[in-house]
């Protein structure tokens, strides 16, 4: 059975629309704190892509069947036990709490939910005992470590750095090459601000069962993880409950609650993620100087170096201090978070067939976050001193700061529906369903920054000395949801289905006359197994054909675009007097994007060995939410509109198949993937092309909206060491002109292939599982490498082992011009981050029945998971997965490994 929405669970093989179970087996034992990870390269049409290994800020761009919007949302909607939920869940949820997740993909199974469906939606059903269960208690542990990914960049060490300012010709001092000649030092800063082996651990149990009338579920879980920066880590506390209770033949009532509690602490990284500052972790792994050292030293009177405490300033490398632990000079960012799900149900059936249910649910978060820097000293090695660092470097104070920010949010949904099954003469069968729901939310929040402390013992809010009115902020957001939906399933002797829905939808966000719309879907499958002329056909188990076609929502926009706002601004004489003026347009005509979507869909299954299915979409997405540019004579550079239109055509594919099924073995693969070609039809005011400032993206009619617009780089020139681009008519210039000579370069950031792959074995009680994930011509800008490989920067900074091919005299050739030549941000920072990853591998054991029986218990199994193991892409950055533009020295993903046991009694 799967749960699709409002209303029953369906057998699978009913269902009309395009859906996708993952079940609790791949969703146990994960050695991250969010669920989301499971399912990468689980379902065809699903990308998950993770942007980074900070379990502080945990980042997943999530998308089914790609882009629908350029500036409204494209995250799928979240349901848990039929109730909507913000992305805190992704956090707080225990994945061990899943029973399993439902994907829904098309217009068919996601337009009851209508304003909210227009990314899909992933129906999230959590673990429940069960009527006359036996009580069944499950205990786990586990405990594993993390490190960095592969990388593929290889950065100078001191003997490598000072042949390429050799080569530049701008050597060292003779000072510095005694330094590293005689004392060998040579610090990879990659090895001192990442650790490689990041403790994780996770406890919960969990206890089920039932009577004759009622069924519960309860779990504890605590789960702690520490980040390969060695200033970053997250713990984790939550508490699951559900009970149902059948009062007597007609009358059942439920509850399902979820409360978690996180902690987080991370560093200037996560705070202002790819800062270009040494205090950044990910910054001064690449670029500190590898002649400098992590700690003190000095000579003694024979010429020995002797090393001593940790360095609380680095003596060559720019922007000092550089650890916190010392002189807390970054900002220390602390996070606590406090969360609930809560869902309450009543559900009567007052004839047979006929089942009244209304549901009550809030989810809500109360967060803090706390930033600090403390009071410090910022320490300056004397000029004089060129060969090692002094015990006590000459230092002076710089005050510290505070900042606290507080936010609450929490949302009320209301459901009620009415499902009434009847059939006639046992072949016609239908199910009438009518609802009606409202969302109600609600979110405040206020911060406060005070600077000038002098004693970090002293920093309370009221301590502080200065706080100005900029450095003051809060927040006020109402949001109302109000909806009508209806939904038609018929069959006919489980040959032939139908289904159509119709919701009307109702948004606070829009303007007063464009708040409400209509969604509808239809949808028919043919069971085309059950057909007389195919029952003979023994090798064909199952085949059936499915079509259908509808529109959905989107309102993920920010709150009040649609109306304009006035605010106080100073004059600026000093005399404390203020005028008023606008600080919003308005827009009345404001309204929803909607998304049209085809679908027809093909599944089969063959000699008991091979199924698979095959789905052809297309979603053409209109009046599409978007900011649009304004003449700076208006006022504004920008307001919020309706315009435009984009198109996604797509292809999904499953296939599994079961090689070998016996009593004690057990083989099978599976693979999926999907293509996807978004393109932009429509843009605003008969514009044929918006080009996006410092992205390097444009949107441009007929091409992809996450395509790249850039110049395109040839090279060096051997002669003369000038670089050299092609220009809009393919001509060699040695010019850079961004404005004329940049074009589309059939590039995106978003994949049009990905998918995954995988295989489980299993002999008796030994298993093992194994998950593959990739994407094919995805590309990211890496601004790293505009660092790493400029000799204009290496000056300053270590640079990678490339730029000892940089060019120094005529007749090189090479692709890096000297420090002469400035680098821009042309096509060359374009690089194909295609990727393939061993995203998963867990093998697992399960002691002998006869030793459980001899114990009394029910299950021992032990378990080893390792994720990210493996890792093929040309990409040179930290990590070719994440999904985004730019990639800007971000915290890189894990590698991790875990053991674990799980006792059942």
């Amino acid at each position: 059975l799967v749960v699709l929405g409002y209303g029953s669970a369906k057998k699978l093989g009913s269902v009309v629309g395009s859906v996708a179970v993952v079940g609790e087996k791949q969703l146990e034992n994960i050695p991250t704190a969010t669920f989301v990870d499971a399912l990468q390269g689980q379902v065809a049409g699903l990308s998950i892509l993770s942007g980074t290994g900070d379990p502080g800020a945990p980042s997943n761009a999530i998308r089914i069947r790609g882009v629908n919007s350029l500036n409204a949302g494209n995250t799928p909607l979240f349901i848990l036990d039929g109730a909507p939920v913000s992305s805190t869940v992704f956090t707080t949820l225990n994945p061990n709490d899943i029973q399993n997740i439902t994907v829904l993909k098309d217009a068919a199974s996601v337009a009851v939910y209508g304003s909210r469906a227009a990314n899909g939606v992933i129906v999230i059903t959590s673990k429940r005992g069960a009527m006359g269960e036996r009580p069944k208690v499950t205990v786990r542990a586990n405990y594993g470590w993390s490190q960095m990914v592969e990388d593929n960049v290889e950065m100078m060490d001191s003997k490598q750095y000072i042949e390429f300012r050799d080569r530049i010709g701008s050597p060292v001092s003779d000072n510095i090459r005694d330094l590293v000649n005689k004392y060998g030092i040579s610090t990879n800063w990659r090895d001192e601000m990442f650790n490689s082996s990041a403790p994780t651990y996770s406890i919960d149990a969990s206890v089920r069962g039932g009577s004759e009338n009622l069924n519960y579920y309860v779990s504890l879980n605590h789960f702690d993880e520490d980040g390969i920066s060695k200033y970053s880590n997250m713990r984790r506390e939550t508490l699951r409950a559900a009970l149902n209770v059948k009062v007597n033949n007609w009358f059942r009532v439920g509850l399902q609650s979820n409360l978690g509690y996180t902690k987080y602490r991370s560093t200037s990284a996560a705070a202002t993620p790819g800062g270009i500052d040494l205090n950044n972790p990910m910054v001064l792994a690449r670029l500190a100087l590898p002649y400098d050292s992590p700690y003190y030293y000095h000579f003694d009177e024979n010429g020995n170096i002797i090393y001593g405490d940790k360095a609380q300033a680095l003596h060559y490398s720019v922007n000092n201090p550089y650890t916190p632990e010392f002189n807390k000079s970054i900002w220390n960012r602390y996070r606590s978070r406090v969360t609930a799900n809560v869902n309450m149900f009543e559900q009567i059936t007052p004839i047979d067939g006929l089942i009244i249910r209304a549901q009550q649910a809030v989810d809500g978060y109360d967060a803090r976050i706390n930033w600090e820097t403390y009071p410090y000293e910022s320490f300056v090695t004397p000029m004089g001193d060129l060969i090692g660092n002094p015990k006590k470097p000459v230092g002076f104070m710089n005050t510290g700061a505070n900042q606290q920010t507080f936010s609450r949010y929490y949302s009320f949904t209301y459901t009620n529906t009415a499902e009434y099954n009847f059939n006639i003469n046992d072949q016609h069968n239908f199910t009438v369903l009518a609802g009606q729901e409202s969302i109600i939310s609600r979110e405040n929040g206020f911060g406060a920054i005070v600077r000038g402390y002098t004693d970090k013992r002293t920093m309370l809010l009221t301590q502080g000395v200065t706080v100005t009115p900029s450095d003051l902020t809060q927040t006020i957001v109402n949001e109302t949801f109000n909806s009508l939906f209806f939904k038609l399933n018929y069959d006919f002797s489980d040959r032939y289905f139908f289904e159509a829905t119709y919701r009307r939808d109702g948004s606070s966000k829009f303007a007063p006359g464009h708040r409400w719309s209509n969604f509808f879907s239809v949808g028919g499958m043919w069971n085309a197994k059950k057909e007389a002329f195919l029952q003979p056909v023994e090798w064909l188990d199952e085949l059936q054909a499915r079509v259908s076609y509808g529109t959905t929502g989107n309102s993920s926009i920010n709150n009040y675009l649609y109306f304009g706002s006035v605010k106080p601004y100073d004059e600026g004489y000093g005399d404390d007097q203020v005028s008023w003026g606008l600080s919003n347009p308005s827009n009345p005509d404001l309204t929803w994007e909607t998304v049209k979507s085809f679908d027809a869909g093909l599944h089969f299954r063959v000699f008991n060995i091979l199924s698979g299915e095959v789905d052809f979409y297309k979603k053409t997405t209109t009046d599409m939410l978007m900011s649009i540019p304004w003449s700076y004579t208006t006022g504004f550079s920008s307001g919020a509109g309706n315009i435009g239109s984009m198109t996604n055509t797509g292809v999904d594919v499953t296939l599994n198949a079961d090689i070998i099924r016996t009593k004690d073995w057990y083989w099978g693969v599976r693979a999926n993937f999907n293509y996807n070609k978004n393109e932009i039809t429509e843009l605003f005011n008969g514009r044929d092309f918006y080009t996006l400032a410092s992205t390097g993206l444009r949107y441009q009619v007929g091409h992809s909206a996450g395509e790249y617009y850039a110049v395109r780089y040839l090279g060096v020139d051997p002669r003369d060491g000038k670089q050299m681009w092609l220009d809009k008519n393919d001509n060699v210039t040695k010019v850079y002109n961004e404005e004329q000579n940049s074009v589309m370069t059939g590039k995106s950031q978003y994949a049009p292939w990905n998918g995954g792959f995988g295989t489980n074995l299993r002999w008796k009680g030994l298993a093992l599982q194994l998950d593959f994930v990739w994407a094919a011509k995805k590309y990211m800008m890496n601004n790293d490498a505009f660092f790493l490989n400029n000799a204009a920067q290496g000056l300053q900074v270590n640079q990678s082992t490339d730029m000892l091919d940089v060019w120094s005299k005529p007749g090189d050739v090479t692709m890096h011009p000297g420090p002469s030549e400035t680098v821009q941000f042309d096509d060359r920072l374009i690089e194909d981050a295609s990727f393939m990853r061993l995203k998963n591998l867990t093998l697992t054991y399960s002691l002998p029945k006869k030793w459980m029986e001899a114990a009394k218990l029910e299950n021992v199994t032990l378990h080893f998971t390792g994720r990210n193991l493996w890792t093929v892409t040309n990409y040179s950055g930290y990590d070719p997965e994440p999904q985004t533009n730019m990639y800007q020295f971000a915290y890189p993903n894990t590698r991790q490994y875990e053991l674990g046991v799980e006792v059942t009694f």
